[in-house]
C-alpha cells in the first residue's frame, strides 16, 4: 500500500512542480530585450519639417544635433520589455542620454537625459503640438508606437523652443 501511496503522489509532485516553474518562467516580467526598434509606424514628421520622416526621433530643441534633435539608427537604440500584454512597459535608451519609459495605455511618457542632466520627467502626450491619431499607440498586442511633439518639462531649462519630440516603434512580442 506504501508504495501505491508513492506512485500516485509521484505524478501530482510532477504536475504540482510543472505548474510552478510555468508560473515562475512564464508570466513575463523578466525583462526582455525588444524584437525590434524601428521608426514609427504612423510615418507623422513629429518636428514640423521633412528631415524626420522615416526616421527614429528623439531629442529637444530646434536643431538636429547630439545635443538637440536626434535621429538614430535602429541599431543604436535599445529597448527594454518588461510584461506583456495589459502588463507591458517599455524602456528605451538611445544616444546622447536619452532615455524614455513608457507603461501599457498610458499617454504619458517618463523622458530624461542624463548627457544634458535633463531629469526624467513626465510628459502627458495628449497635449501634443502636431496632430497624431494616437501619439501613443499600444494597439497593437506587445507593441508600442509613439509620434509626439510636446511643450518640455518646466524642470528643463531651456535656451529654445523647448519642445520633445519622440518618433519610434518598438516591437515586444
Amino acid at each position: 500500500m506504501f508504495v501505491t501511496d508513492q506512485m500516485r503522489r509521484a505524478p501530482l509532485a510532477g504536475v504540482v512542480l510543472a505548474s510552478g516553474l510555468a508560473v515562475l518562467t512564464g508570466c513575463g516580467d523578466a525583462p526582455r530585450d525588444a524584437a525590434a526598434v524601428s521608426t514609427s509606424f504612423s510615418g507623422r514628421v513629429v518636428t514640423g519639417t521633412s528631415t524626420d520622416l522615416g526616421s527614429i526621433v528623439l531629442g529637444w530643441g530646434d536643431t538636429h544635433s547630439g545635443t538637440e534633435i536626434t535621429t538614430p539608427r535602429p541599431d543604436d537604440v535599445t529597448a527594454r520589455c518588461t510584461g506583456r500584454g495589459d502588463d507591458l512597459a517599455v524602456e528605451i535608451t538611445a544616444p546622447h542620454g536619452w532615455t524614455i519609459r513608457a507603461a501599457y495605455g498610458s499617454p504619458v511618457l517618463t523622458v530624461g537625459n542624463t548627457d544634458q542632466q535633463l531629469p526624467a520627467a513626465a510628459i502627458d502626450t495628449t497635449t501634443a503640438l502636431i496632430a497624431a491619431p494616437v501619439p501613443v499607440d499600444w494597439s497593437e498586442p506587445d507593441q508600442l508606437d509613439i509620434a509626439v511633439a510636446v511643450d518640455g518639462p518646466d524642470e528643463w531649462s531651456s535656451e529654445h523652443s523647448g519642445r520633445v519630440y519622440v518618433s519610434v516603434h518598438v516591437d515586444c512580442r
